[in-house]
């Protein structure tokens, strides 16, 4: 058994249960909201969220909402703040904790890169996220943020191997480039069995030479 599979890592360790079930607005906890709403981002886009559609599908009232949040505006933006730490740093923090090794490390990023949560790179979230930055500035800065937070992920353990700076970010860039392209096709095409290619990845970037 590889190291990390031993290892109860998975992302959604940190996040919460995709829907609350209390009308109570103090024990529906912000992150649940903040979860929710992105992964319906990922499902009809910024443009059709709507408040009382989230509240009916967590089985609450408009109140909870606004226990938490003052409106709209107000939730997307910090839906984008907390996309970037589930996506970036939540996932470093625990690389550096728990994977000593960096090609350990960097199964563990690619491992959830390639599994099939709605969040990962080039998923539906994202998608819909780059789709709104093409009109707000606040969203094309975070989804920039945490494609140069990913690299850099990535990138510092090839450094550790001994790559140099330059080679290590060009490796990394190339590295999510596939993932995203890869994570995009196999929802464009349900049918098509990535499996070799995912073999073909991890062949061609965790080798250590």
């Amino acid at each position: 058994m590889q190291p990390w599979l031993g290892t109860r890592l998975d992302i959604g360790t940190y996040m919460l249960n995709d829907k609350g079930k209390s009308g109570d607005s103090k024990q529906l906890s912000k992150d649940a909201w903040l979860k929710h709403t992105l992964k319906t981002i990922g499902e009809v886009g910024v443009a059709n969220i709507q408040i009382e559609s989230l509240a009916k599908d967590l089985n609450v009232t408009k109140g909870s909402f606004y226990w938490h949040f003052k409106g709209r505006d107000a939730l997307l933006n910090d839906a984008l703040s907390y996309w970037y730490e589930t996506a970036t740093r939540i996932i470093g923090r625990a690389a550096n904790r728990s994977f000593s090794d960096p090609i350990d490390r960097l199964r563990y990023f690619f491992s959830l890169a390639f599994n099939q949560r709605y969040d990962v790179p080039g998923g539906p979230v994202e998608r819909a996220l780059q789709e709104w930055a093409r009109v707000s500035e606040a969203a094309s800065k975070t989804t920039q943020r945490v494609d140069q937070e990913r690299i850099r992920l990535i990138a510092d353990a090839y450094i550790e191997l001994g790559k140099s700076e330059v080679d290590a970010r060009r490796i990394a860039t190339m590295a999510l480039g596939q993932i995203i392209g890869l994570n995009v096709l196999s929802r464009s095409e349900p049918r098509e069995d990535l499996t070799d290619y995912n073999k073909a990845f991890q062949i061609m970037f965790l080798t250590s030479g």
